[in-house]
């Protein structure tokens, strides 16, 4: 179903901007697609040594994009300080200076290293739109490993994923959200539901991550508003057929209007963003600081069943469009809270009432898995395609 007559004509000055998204790589360098911006999410290496992570900090770094966005994964695992000196293993013959595999990162200017942060991109060229994105290696932990947490410490895991900025567009994970392209024969579905809840919060246009090698892919998750006082509910889940699946045409997800079928996200950032820019220069880079620790209490809610169709055309229309997508008073964002200042908002935690207040128009967001390599069961190796992602963003200054 052509879900083009859903959304009012936008007031704003857009362009589509073009984004490939891969992770997993570990040493190896596919052809990639054209693009503006390029994203890697975990996986840059399989040891964490200098020589591998120079090799495919050099494949990045000639990629012909504007923007090049990296995290980091549990095999890079020079890049986790504290980590590695203490789980180094005694039969390594080389022991690679953590500080100095942090700080060969830095060296490259025109690559973007996030630890648990955010920052601002501004396209000078092309498209010229600009957007936020969140970056974080953390990951839960099965066993001890890098950039791990414990996935039964609630209290650590929403201090963890508080810390995205409510204003966030792009959100680059090393782990999935729980329940979304997380699913495997081993571990079942292993992403974090903290991080999920703090995805419904948020709703950024796209969420990329990495690491389930047999969950790439991508979805359309359709956030549930209705309820304030339920939160983290979700209405459907729209899974995205590839059509680069026989490797004859690219792996693109179009959430385009031209393609009938445009993701229901203005990217909204609500009268209280969340959180501000982190702009950082390469001595900053070479040591990033602890993230900040902002304790939130989160009330508990089951996330409704999924919905799978066949792709993005035939999902169905949505009933509820709120009013306030585009205002008409031409400016960039809503201008009235969905949430009237009633007791109702006194019930809510403060980040939650935050999420919904003036952001009725982020109801959708783009889950990817851009895993490249795969073992099987035969520890021989196949390889995806890089998925790319074609969205229409805010033109330069004309976003708040």
């Amino acid at each position: 179903m052509n879900r083009q007559n859903n959304l009012p004509i936008p007031r704003r000055n857009m362009a589509t901007t073009r984004f490939v998204l891969i992770s997993d790589t570990y040493g190896y360098h596919p052809a990639l697609p054209k693009g503006d911006v390029l994203c890697h999410a975990r996986g840059l290496s399989n040891t964490g040594s200098i020589p591998e992570l120079r090799k495919a900090l050099d494949w990045i770094d000639k990629a012909d994009f504007e923007v090049k966005i990296i995290i980091a994964g549990s095999k890079d695992i020079t890049l986790d300080e504290k980590y590695y000196q203490k789980h180094r293993r005694d039969s390594d013959k080389e022991f690679h200076d953590p500080a100095e595999c942090i700080r060969l990162v830095a060296t490259y200017p025109n690559i973007k290293y996030l630890h648990h942060q955010a920052t601002t991109i501004h396209l000078k060229s092309g498209p010229k739109t600009t957007f936020k994105i969140f970056g974080s290696p953390l990951v839960p932990d099965h066993s001890e490993r890098a950039f791990g947490y414990n996935r039964s410490d609630d209290t650590t895991i929403e201090r963890h994923w508080s810390n995205i900025p409510l204003d966030v567009d792009v959100v680059l994970t090393h782990t999935p959200a729980y329940n979304h392209r997380d699913a495997s024969t081993k571990w079942q579905a292993a992403g974090c539901e903290g991080l999920r809840k703090a995805l419904w919060q948020v709703r950024p246009r796209i969420a990329v991550c990495g690491r389930i090698a047999e969950a790439r892919g991508a979805e359309t998750v359709e956030w549930n508003l209705d309820l304030p006082l339920s939160p983290f509910l979700e209405k459907q889940t729209i899974q995205w057929t590839d059509p680069g699946a026989n490797r004859m045409a690219m792996s693109l997800v179009d959430l385009t209007r031209a393609s009938g079928n445009p993701l229901h996200n203005d990217g909204a950032p609500g009268p209280r963003a969340h959180g501000s820019d982190v702009f950082f220069s390469p001595a900053e880079r070479a040591k990033p600081t602890a993230p900040s620790r902002v304790f939130e209490d989160y009330d508990e809610a089951p996330s409704s069943g999924v919905t799978t169709v066949s792709s993005f055309s035939d999902m169905t229309a949505h009933t509820v469009v709120p009013q306030d997508f585009w205002n008409a008073a031409n400016t960039a964002y809503p201008s009235e809270p969905i949430l009237d200042p009633q007791p109702v908002v006194s019930r809510l935690h403060h980040r939650n009432a935050a999420a919904l207040n003036g952001r009725s128009g982020r109801q959708e967001t783009l889950i990817v898995n851009a895993s490249i390599v795969i073992t099987n069961n035969l520890n021989r190796l196949t390889y995806n395609q890089p998925i790319v992602v074609d969205i229409e963003l805010p033109v330069g200054n004309e976003a708040v």
